[in-house]
């Protein structure tokens, strides 16, 4: 028999990931957990308030994906107590949300939402910007683009920089191809200076799908019908 898997509250997932901060960090107090902000404190420290809306609705969009999540920000997490690094501008990339995104964060917290660093991109899609170190993910502050004195357009143009690293395969054939670029980043690789005829054997203009974070779908404008069911997320 299989049994379908509850969805957490965003208090028994606050509660759960303090459960799990406190297993990896020895001494770690936990002060409060109110909703999706969790304080903590370690003994001769300052209080630490950890805001869970991102890593909620990250898990919201597929709970089988609980642990995954949990360890990610976890991670993230644990690196706040040790001493703050200045941001390498090397770490910097971008990501591709749609609008829920910050609609979503900006229900749950409006204060966190403010202090989020982002661009249109069109009328479904929005860039961010991200610090992506090797054990350790976050999204990128008005306080981080202030403390390194960088535009939007200069923070774009490095961020894109870094992404061109990134190997970019392309699979498929007869009008149908997919990117692939390590299963975090496909959809960014809709900013790269790459979209030519000369790049895809397709039939008329190219059209690009972005069903989810980690597939880029690409056909021609005469030979799509693959993509007649596709959702832009």
């Amino acid at each position: 028999m299989f049994f379908k898997r509850k969805k957490l509250s965003e208090t028994e997932f606050a509660n759960k990931f303090a459960k799990a901060l406190q297993e990896k960090i020895k001494g770690l107090l936990i002060i409060s957990v109110n909703g999706l902000e969790v304080i903590t404190k370690l003994q001769d420290s300052d209080e630490h308030r950890h805001f869970l809306h991102n890593a909620y609705i990250e898990y919201s969009h597929d709970i089988k994906e609980l642990d995954r999540v949990l360890n990610k920000y976890l991670t993230a997490f644990c690196d706040s107590f040790t001493p703050k690094q200045p941001i390498a501008l090397e770490t910097i990339l971008p990501v591709i949300k749609d609008k829920r995104f910050i609609q979503n964060l900006a229900e749950m917290n409006p204060e966190a939402a403010k202090q989020q660093v982002y661009e249109y991109y069109n009328s479904d899609l929005d860039i961010f910007y991200v610090v992506d170190t090797e054990h350790s993910l976050r999204y990128l502050t008005k306080k981080d683009t202030d403390e390194l004195d960088l535009s939007i357009e200069a923070l774009r143009e490095v961020a894109i920089n870094n992404l061109n690293r990134f190997d970019v395969r392309c699979h498929g054939e007869d009008g149908y191809y997919m990117l692939t670029a390590g299963g975090t980043y496909e959809a960014s690789m809709i900013l790269l200076d790459i979209w030519y005829k000369d790049n895809f054997d397709i039939d008329g203009n190219i059209i690009i799908a972005v069903p989810s974070r980690d597939v880029v779908l690409i056909t021609g404008s005469r030979d799509s019908a693959i993509f007649t069911e596709c959702t832009i997320r």
